[in-house]
């Protein structure tokens, strides 16, 4: 289902299709200046669909790029917090369940799951997305000093799920952070071309208007052609 956002955007465009028709019925139209032509007007909108395909597109590698994140993290067999359970159970099978060893993990362990990532939004916003990069960071960094911390234990842990092994944590860790680094990259992409949409989006309601002013001004207020016109929300 399209965001609200994007269905307002896409109302606009469907409203200034409707003055393009409209103007190419009237008798005559004849702007005051070349601006305000037919011709620019469809220009200026063949340029708003296609940023607005472009935001679309990048819309998706940010949605995909938040996807492949959850995943690594919550979502896949063994992401992080799948990874916890066996990890925990794991260190009290080679430290004991009261021991100072199995604490220091346990600790990280509750810093993992106790870290809140807010749900992503259709409509992401600059804060929500640094706030979840920091979010995910931060069970990176906890993550990383469960692995420095079993490290220094040598041979000693060595559980038999592959999942939870030294080695396997490690060639997972830079993963975490690049899939992090990647939505962030994603978001900026987007915000980009949604801060360009934009102000096309203002060219085109500032246009309009003028277009209905000089509609307005070529037939006179009460005419059927700027009755037609001057209620479309663009």
């Amino acid at each position: 289902m399209a965001s609200k956002a994007e269905a307002t955007f896409g109302a606009r465009v469907n409203n200034a299709e409707k003055l393009v028709t409209y103007l190419e019925s009237f008798p005559a139209y004849n702007p005051q200046n070349a601006e305000l032509s037919i011709v620019n007007l469809k220009s200026l909108i063949l340029d708003i669909k296609a940023k607005n395909d472009i935001t679309a597109g990048n819309a998706q590698v940010y949605g995909a790029a938040v996807e492949v994140r959850q995943k690594l993290f919550y979502k896949d067999p063994d992401s992080i917090k799948n990874m916890m359970t066996p990890l925990l159970a794991a260190a009290r099978a080679t430290f004991g369940k009261n021991s100072k060893d199995t604490a220091m993990i346990k600790a990280l362990v509750v810093n993992i799951r106790g870290i809140k990532v807010k749900k992503s939004k259709k409509d992401p916003t600059e804060d929500s997305v640094s706030q979840s990069a920091m979010s995910f960071g931060s069970i990176t960094q906890n993550f990383a000093d469960i692995i420095s911390t079993l490290e220094k234990y040598g041979t000693e842990y060595a559980p038999a799920n592959d999942a939870i092994k030294i080695q396997t944590m490690k060639d997972k860790l830079p993963l975490l952070t690049q899939v992090n680094e990647n939505v962030t990259a994603a978001y900026g992409k987007l915000k980009e071309v949604r801060d360009d949409r934009v102000a096309l989006y203002q060219i085109l309601s500032d246009l309009s208007q003028r277009v209905k002013d000089a509609v307005k001004s070529q037939y006179n207020m009460k005419s059927s052609e700027y009755v037609l016109v001057k209620g479309l929300k663009i």
